[in-house]
């Protein structure tokens, strides 16, 4: 495991996982059951497919709990482990939810930011056995803190548009993140960021990864829980 490059709003570490431990999250995710999906970005993006989701209260960070995928135990250490990016546990995060996601040739996702709903950051780990960079499905995304908007991109009801307006008015230009396996990106909240398109090259391989959110919940958890309580499966949204 090695941080090969950090920015304002993106650290990237690269072979994340032991070669037993990235294995076996492999096997996960072949043994996951996947739903074809629609972009909620753009209908010009093409489908993703998606596995059921799980969620972890903060405790992930931890080892007082086993049983759990050690891929999983691994993501709660390094979020953790980077407050200064993520801010403190229990304090400013206390969820970690994640799901499963594959790419097809001729499949992107359109700009967007992952504002709201708790978000503090979101991760991405790479889960596919290679990637040439000619096959495309970068993460791109614009390494600078969210800016005030203007009124042309308050006025603007499309998604993408708004984010393409931020863009213009970026002061730097994008960063493509190339989905390297075995990579592990963080990225903090209200980042700008899209999935390039899946080149036809890249033939029946997927992009695979597993990729998940850092926030805080509405409510708070009275107590410590059991260490049932502690592991909960969601359905997808």
């Amino acid at each position: 495991m090695r941080e090969i490059q950090r920015g304002k709003c993106f650290i990237i570490i690269d072979d994340f996982l032991s070669e037993p431990d990235f294995s076996a999250a492999q096997g996960l995710m072949e043994r996951a059951t996947f739903t074809r999906r629609e972009s909620v970005i753009s209908d010009e993006d093409g489908p993703a497919f998606r596995s059921k989701g799980v969620r972890f209260k903060e405790e992930l960070g931890s080892l007082e709990v086993g049983g759990r995928p050690k891929a999983y135990e691994e993501l709660g250490r390094a979020v953790r482990a980077r407050s200064d990016f993520f801010g403190e546990a229990s304090t400013d995060w206390n969820r970690i939810a994640f799901a499963f996601w594959k790419y097809p040739a001729g499949s992107r996702l359109g700009w967007h930011n992952d504002a709201g709903r708790g978000r503090k950051g979101e991760f991405i780990l790479f889960l596919h056995d290679r990637w040439r960079p000619s096959w495309g499905g970068e993460l791109k995304l614009i390494d600078e803190e969210p800016q005030p908007s203007d009124a042309a991109e308050d006025a603007e009801s499309d998604l993408v548009l708004r984010m393409e307006r931020r863009i213009e008015r970026s002061t730097t230009s994008p960063v493509a993140i190339v989905p390297r396996p075995n990579r592990l990106v963080l990225v903090k909240s209200d980042t700008v960021h899209t999935i390039g398109r899946v080149d036809p090259t890249a033939g029946d391989t997927l992009r695979r990864s597993l990729t998940g959110f850092v926030s805080l919940s509405p409510e708070r958890s009275a107590g410590p829980g059991s260490a049932r309580e502690k592991l909960t499966a969601i359905l997808a949204d």
